[in-house]
């Protein structure tokens, strides 16, 4: 990607994290990214094709950036935990102004395809990478629904965090999706039977 492109890219997604989608028009992001209209336009034809590539990069980024952080974590357990820890790291950033996913979802409907189909798929590869940890935690039968609970559990913490519990809403999740574990945690036999 040319650098003019992505300096729009991260402008707009700054901007879009901070106000939203429909508060943040285009001469906005022409003046703080420094680049011409014609510029922006010849990258992207549409405010919602600017909007679909900085949700692209965003969920691509937050996965890549969990998956580096869970890999240093040796254990099932310390890496759905690792994965709280992340949330928790987000939370207090500077720039932490909530999910820009579910913010997409709110402002937008049906008639934004691209925009909501990208945001709904964010949420399931997530869901996905959830999975992926708990596959020997939970019996076979429970990964899904303990996956998607687990998601929701974030979701509240982003929420949380977002009207204003920035320093307990990922540790509380987290002692939620201890609860949730214990409830559905595979017996020591089970682990036995998967590994043969």
């Amino acid at each position: 990607m040319s650098t003019k492109k992505q300096n729009i890219v991260d402008t707009a997604t700054r901007l879009f994290a901070e106000n939203g989608y429909h508060a943040v028009g285009i001469d906005r992001i022409i003046k703080e990214s420094g680049v011409a209209k014609m510029t922006l336009f010849r990258h992207f034809a549409t405010k919602n094709d600017l909007i679909s590539e900085v949700l692209s990069q965003r969920a691509s980024q937050a996965l890549q950036s969990m998956a580096d952080a869970i890999a240093t974590r040796p254990t099932p357990d310390e890496q759905l935990h690792e994965l709280f820890e992340w949330h928790h790291r987000w939370f207090m950033s500077s720039d932490f102004s909530g999910c820009m996913f579910v913010g997409a979802l709110s402002e937008f409907h049906a008639g934004a395809g691209e925009i909501v189909r990208i945001s709904v798929s964010q949420k399931q590869g997530l869901r996905g990478f959830v999975q992926n940890l708990l596959r020997d935690l939970v019996s076979p039968t429970m990964v899904e629904p303990v996956a998607r609970q687990l998601v929701m559990i974030l979701d509240g913490a982003i929420i949380a965090a977002t009207s204003g519990d920035r320093d307990h809403a990922a540790g509380e999740a987290w002692e939620a999706a201890e609860r949730l574990l214990a409830a559905y945690r595979r017996a020591p036999a089970e682990h036995e039977a998967a590994a043969a």
